[in-house]
């Protein structure tokens, strides 16, 4: 049948359509087969698998890159960290026959966070590898995967993951790719082989690499950067000199400075555009080359200055007040904003200026013992008066009698009442003045996020900028009293005065009783039953005394007995303290183990060093029993079953260090990453000589999981 008129339209339009279709169909032949990787978006950064080319030719090298964008002020790690961080790492699956080469790592910039010096890069970066195709390469298209772990950072550090992939098309040529001309700029900043002789040597407290006087240019900017780890120290300034028989690189040795490898590598930078790299074989100090020649002027390198240290300080002492070992003081704290509900202004600013006076005298204080023992040779930290048996004995008495005086036990009109209710609840001045001092002594077993770089930077500067941080932490852990003290509509905030007063303030003696006990408990940690047992016979002779005191006639013989008898009592405590059993016990008699932690093993460095050698991930926990943060820790995150199956999956020992009693060796330890208390996490891969992740002071099973999965 003939096509009508109706029919002949739609005949047309099939036969474009099918005419488009195979046009298209015959187009698809020539576009390529790649299959780009999409980047993948994790905790402040972009990641993602990008390649030079848009194809791979048998016979010829492709290069690929580890795409990286962190957030703005966030930034990653290169080969050599620096004093923290971990470089990024590729595990590749590939074909057989393809071996990719290892990362080329563009040369890094310095940066500075307080007393730490790091290596890294921030805002977009490419990391390359290069992968040769074998000339008998026989497939349509090469697929590349990788597992890529990294650890950004900016204040704080998360480690992230990621399995990238990108299928290339295997053609006879190639075309550049969208991204080849970052990769090209990359390149040029990969530091080049140096093939000039260098040597170095240990001389003093300095690491001086020297070279030939042709192997650098001596008009131009250079910068030094050690790509071998512990070796050069991070934050010191190098000072390059060129003299006319050699170039010598002169820095401070690390403070990790073990024994000294037969060969290192080190980068210089040449006016920031390009790089060399050189291996320095090591010699006698005796046989350097002596240098007279003029230093270039060396990179900048922003300190940790004062300002940056006070504002970390107080931020640190703030945040204090939330820590778990500040809430046996909060009784007290809390009676005394109670009764300062109904009080004038002008009480209020002077029971603020009392309470922030004692708190800042506290910690002022207790900078100048640590400085002087620490001029004195003294290997000691934060918290170091609660390694002190005699000091622990004496806190937990303290905390029973404040515990009796908020009860009312004091309450007979006497002398001794007045005594224990300036310590505690009285409203002037000098209750509030000591309130202060006991909140800082008890805030001493803990350290809070921004008091590490604060404090570290402190005992390295003359006493009085230390003096100058400390007070900023004291400022800062009274700063909410303050406010209270002298802002009004923080001050209408408080409850009004009521009969509900002395309910309250009764009721906060339990707590006060509650830390007696833990006290008690860290002495027999430090000493053994037989020192348990002497704090513990002192808290009865005390309360002994309290009850004879308190039992006094008006008038007549008995009541001057009863006080001979009352002194008496608190003498025998006091001569206490003398005792032999309040010696820290020797280590071997010791407890090692505490409830739910039986599978950690005794943590010393060269434990750490041999399972490394093995292969074997260590998870380190440096600890207190006087410290709450830490025991918080272990039971919130440390100890629990989702963090303990994650280390056995990943294979990981788990060591433990006790600071309870003074120890140099975790003292050392903690110097070097800058800490003056615990706790202290270290988590070493499983490679020999890698330097640890070192995780927060605040642990949650999340962060821990998070760490074991870079491993």
């Amino acid at each position: 049948m003939a096509p009508t008129s109706a029919t002949r339209p739609r005949a047309r339009w099939t036969a474009q359509c099918l005419t488009a279709l195979r046009l298209a169909l015959f187009g698809l032949l020539f576009v390529p087969l790649t299959a780009p990787a999409e980047a993948v978006r994790r905790d402040h950064i972009n990641a993602e698998l990008v390649a030079a080319t848009t194809a791979a030719v048998p016979g010829e090298t492709l290069t690929v890159a580890l795409r990286l964008e962190p957030d703005e002020h966030w930034h990653t790690y290169w080969r050599n960290p620096g004093d923290s961080g971990l470089p990024t790492r590729l595990r590749w699956d590939v074909p057989a026959s393809i071996e990719p080469g290892p990362i080329l790592w563009p040369f890094p910039e310095r940066q500075s966070l307080g007393p730490l010096t790091n290596f890294g890069y921030s805002g977009e970066h490419f990391l390359l590898t290069d992968i040769p195709v074998p000339a008998d390469f026989d497939a349509d298209a090469l697929r590349l995967d990788v597992a890529a772990s990294w650890l950004v950072c900016e204040n704080i550090c998360i480690p992230g993951s990621a399995d990238l992939s990108l299928t290339l098309p295997v053609q006879a040529s190639a075309q550049p790719s969208q991204w080849a001309k970052a990769l090209q700029q990359t390149r040029q900043r990969v530091p080049t082989p140096l093939t000039a002789p260098a040597q170095f040597a240990v001389d003093g407290e300095h690491l001086r690499i020297q070279l030939a006087p042709d192997a650098l240019p001596s008009d131009d900017a250079l910068v030094y950067f050690p790509a071998t780890t512990e070796l050069a120290s991070n934050t010191d300034t190098p000072v390059i000199r060129h003299g006319e028989a050699v170039i010598d690189i002169r820095v401070a040795t690390s403070e990790y400075l073990g024994a000294l490898p037969t060969e290192s590598e080190h980068v210089v930078v040449i006016n920031n555009q390009r790089a060399v790299v050189f291996t320095a074989r090591q010699i006698g100090a005796d046989a350097l080359v002596p240098v007279d020649g003029d230093a270039t002027a060396p990179a900048d390198n922003a300190p940790f200055n004062l300002g940056l240290a006070l504002v970390f300080a107080l931020l640190g002492g703030l945040i204090l007040n939330l820590m778990p070992c500040v809430f046996p003081v909060l009784s007290i704290k809390a009676v005394s904003v109670a009764q300062q509900s109904g009080s004038a202004a002008g009480e209020r600013r002077l029971h603020a200026l009392c309470y922030t006076a004692g708190v800042v005298g506290g910690f002022v204080v207790l900078a100048i013992a640590l400085i002087a023992l620490r001029e004195a040779g003294e290997r000691i930290g934060w918290g170091f008066q609660l390694q002190s048996p005699v000091f622990v004995t004496v806190l937990a008495w303290i905390m029973f009698v404040l515990g009796l005086s908020l009860a009312g036990v004091f309450e007979f009109g006497t002398r001794l009442m007045g005594m224990g209710d300036s310590l505690t609840h009285q409203g002037g001045g000098r209750g509030a003045l000591m309130t202060g001092l006991l909140a800082c002594l008890v805030a001493t077993p803990c350290t809070a996020p921004f008091m590490g770089p604060a404090m570290g930077f402190a005992i390295t500067q003359p006493a009085v900028v230390g003096l100058a941080v400390f007070a900023a932490l004291g400022l800062g852990m009274a700063l909410p009293f303050l406010l209270i003290g002298f802002v009004p509509a923080a001050a209408r905030l408080l409850p009004r005065p009521g009969a509900w007063m002395l309910t309250f303030k009764q009721l906060m003696a339990f707590p006060m009783y509650v830390t007696a006990i833990w006290l008690i408990w860290v002495l027999g940690r430090q000493t053994g039953v037989n020192g348990m047992a002497v704090g513990l016979l002192g808290v009865v002779l005390i309360g002994f005394a309290i009850w004879l005191w308190g039992q006094r006639p008006q008038q007549g013989p008995a009541r001057i007995g009863l006080a001979v008898a009352a002194w008496l009592a608190v003498a025998g405590s006091l001569a206490m303290l003398a005792s032999p059993l309040l010696q820290p016990a020797p280590a071997s008699a010791a407890p090692t183990e505490v409830a739910g932690a039986a599978d950690w093993g005794v943590y010393a460095p060269d434990t750490v060093a041999e399972l490394q050698a093995k292969g074997q991930p260590v998870f380190v926990n440096l600890t207190a029993d006087w410290c709450v943060t830490c025991h918080v820790n272990e039971r919130v995150a440390l100890n629990t079953a989702t963090v303990v199956n994650a280390m056995e999956r990943s294979g990981v020992t788990r060591l433990k260090g006790d600071w309870t009693n003074r120890d140099p060796v975790i003292t050392a330890v903690l110097e070097q990453y800058d800490r003056t208390g615990v706790p202290l996490y270290l988590l070493y891969p499983g490679e020999a000589g890698a330097a640890p992740m070192v995780l927060p002071q605040i642990l949650t099973p999340q962060r821990v999981v998070d760490a074991l999965d870079t491993l």
